[in-house]
């Protein structure tokens, strides 16, 4: 039986019930077949064999060398597993000369169907140059219920070279956490003025699939405590009638201003025996308290006491020659990986441009960890010495933690996060992430989400939207997003003269289309990607080009923010017909007496609808277009051209 107290776990719980067996055969190498190649395995013979000389443990390992860029080949083996389950999966690696664009010496976990279709995998980043043993871990999702092969791999992707050497490799069962929790309300750090939260809102999401447990022999207890001493203020009990998702909704109308904890239990009924426990604290502000910038209930960010819209793009290194240029364009902020120092920030607010600051270098053991830092410890110094340096800075809008690591990371991302909310209670955090099916999962790990949908030219621009309806659905509305729309151009990131042919840069119609669709499914920011990538092809002629057409994408939205940071009442719109059609990105807004309906083409092909208003309106006009009177009527036929963006304005739907 687990001890009665609160066990903080925040993925995974493996742990806690006993280790699980290790799966692979001969997950040492230590095993050759009739061939003498390693036991159990299969991979090209001329870059992958047995290595008697080199090992983490044991006598042996598997070595890859190989110095052919073009070559692509992947030891692996067929692993038993379960539906529905967890798994996860890891490997030591030892590299040597490993080098090339991708990510390095690693291992991978695949997944088929009966006839043979890819299903899903799982692909955490690898180990590259001259390194010692290096664990590499991942875990992947949910094996789908229609899985009928796994595949575990140990490879380098195609274009790198070198020569690496894999060690005791490990595919176990996990169990998840049964409880995962969340704040709803208040949305932001758990933070609220004194009288402006009625009730304090909590996502429960209970999953007991691994514990052979029905909802009916498990209950919710929650206590809502003073911060200081611990005094019980209310508690109650929840049953879990069934499904994933229990929320708790717990009155805030008398609190007073000053910390609390609420304490969410998960309980065997009939035991009481402890499952999962979870804590959020709570943080009620005087009205007095001012904070430099913070996201409001509305998931807007509020600078200097009011609303900002964040319109900006990453940049490399900051230098006054490209700031001047980047001046002339609607852009209001920019995502510098390079860390900027004092004088660069300074540059940046002489030109009335915001930063959003990158510390997300700054995990010990990643690849793209500064040179700096040489252990865990080191991290929070670096961090801190970051933040010390500039969280009064007049340039800072936000800070970056976290650029796509994967979810064997979140116990140390979690930590950041909490590590940034005490060493800055003035700015909120931002991270990017390409797992836009596990977002959920980091809700814990950031103030602010976005993900990068890059789909040009392989991928229809639809993804953009999609992309965005998937992550605000993920942390359920209650998060902002800044989203990440493509810029850039995918040949510069592959080595290849005959691969990067096969690419191009989106065009201005493509851009426009994906930055609308990310705004029609609720982002509250973009940040394009990038500036620098921009500048990679020498040819002035070029940049000219791409610049000038980022540049009316921007001023388009810019011009259109005010409409877009308004929260005021909206009028009854819909789509006449039985569903809305996947083509279609939409959304609407007020300000005043006009109301804005925002509609977005996300294909190719032309397409037609039509909106059922409340009311037949006093005025329609479609922005931007030089014949704006539009017949009135209570229906509003739209022609779409391919990725069109049309913007309507209308008065008299608002009574």
């Amino acid at each position: 039986m687990i001890k009665k107290g609160c066990i903080f776990v925040l993925v995974l719980m493996s742990s806690v019930y006993g280790q699980e067996q290790n799966l692979p055969g001969n997950p040492g190498f230590e095993a050759i077949d009739k061939d003498g190649f390693v036991s159990g395995w299969t991979g090209a013979k001329d870059v992958y064999r047995r290595d008697t000389a080199v090992a983490r443990s044991g006598k042996a390992s598997l070595k890859y060398s190989n110095s052919d860029p073009k070559r692509y080949v992947n030891c692996v083996q067929d692993i038993p597993f379960q539906v529905g389950r967890l798994y996860e999966f890891e490997v030591w690696v030892k590299t040597q000369g490993v080098k090339g664009s991708d990510t390095g010496a690693t291992i991978c976990v695949q997944w088929w169907d009966s006839a043979g279709g890819y299903i899903g995998g799982s692909f955490p980043m690898g180990v590259k140059g001259d390194s010692d043993w290096t664990k590499v871990r991942g875990v992947t999702q949910r094996l789908p219920e229609n899985t009928a092969r796994c595949e575990v791999e140990c490879y380098l992707r195609k274009g790198m070279t070198g020569t690496a050497w894999f060690d005791d490799v490990s595919f176990r069962l996990v169990r998840e956490d049964p409880l995962k929790t969340f704040l709803k309300k208040p949305n932001y750090r758990g933070e609220f003025y004194s009288g402006s939260q009625a009730e304090i809102g909590v996502g429960v999401r209970i999953n007991l699939v691994d514990y052979e447990l029905l909802p009916s022999q498990v209950v919710l207890h929650w206590k809502l405590l003073t911060g200081t001493d611990g005094k019980r203020i209310a508690a109650g009990d929840k049953k879990v009638l069934g499904g994933t998702q229990t929320d708790l909704t717990i009155s805030a109308e008398n609190i007073l201003p000053g910390q609390y904890d609420i304490k969410i239990e998960l309980l065997k009924r009939e035991t009481g025996e402890l499952l999962s426990c979870k804590r959020h604290s709570i943080r009620c502000l005087n009205r007095q308290e001012k904070r430099p910038a913070y996201i409001d209930e509305h998931n807007r960010l509020i600078y200097q006491g009011k609303p900002f819209y964040p319109l900006g793009m990453y940049w490399g290194s900051v230098n006054a020659k490209y700031l001047d240029v980047y001046t002339q364009s609607a852009f209001n902020c920019l995502m510098p990986y390079s860390s900027p120092n004092r004088e660069q920030m300074d540059m940046c607010d002489e030109r009335g441009l915001k930063v959003i600051y990158s510390v997300k270098d700054s995990y010990f053991g990643t690849r793209a960890c500064v040179s700096q830092i040489k252990s865990r410890a080191d991290e929070l110094v670096f961090v801190q010495q970051k933040v010390d340096a500039f969280k009064d800075h007049p340039a800072l809008l936000a800070w970056y933690i976290n650029d796509e690591l994967g979810v064997e990371m979140l116990d140390r991302l979690t930590e950041r996060q909490e590590q940034m909310k005490a060493l800055d209670s003035g700015h909120p955090t931002w991270v990017v992430l390409y797992q836009v099916d596990q977002v959920g999962n980091y809700i814990s790990t950031f103030d602010v989400i976005g993900t990068d949908p890059y789909p040009i030219p392989e991928k229809p621009p639809s993804m953009a939207g999609q992309w965005t309806r998937k992550t605000r659905t993920e942390v359920q509305s209650t998060r902002p997003m800044w989203q990440v729309p493509q810029a850039f151009d995918w040949s510069n990131y592959r080595t290849d003269e005959e691969d990067k042919q096969k690419f191009r840069p989106p065009t201005r119609e493509e851009m426009r289309s994906m930055a609308w669709q990310c705004i029609a499914e609720g982002a509250n920011g973009l940040v394009f990607y990038s500036w620098h990538d921009l500048h990679r092809r020498k040819d002035p002629d070029t940049f000219a080009q791409r610049w000038s057409e980022i540049k009316t994408v921007a001023q388009e939205i810019a011009e259109m923010i005010p409409v877009l940071l308004s929260v005021e009442q909206q009028p009854a719109i819909k789509v006449a017909q039985e569903s809305v059609p996947a083509w279609l990105n939409w959304t609407v807004r007020q300000t005043g007496e006009s109301t804005y309906l925002i509609v977005v083409n996300n294909t190719r092909e032309s397409h037609e609808l039509a909106f059922e208003l409340p009311r037949e309106p006093r005025l329609v006009q479609l922005c931007g277009s030089r014949s704006k009177d539009i017949a009135k009527s209570r229906i509003l036929p739209v022609q779409m051209e391919p990725l069109e963006v049309r913007i309507y304005e209308m008065k008299g739907l608002m009574r």
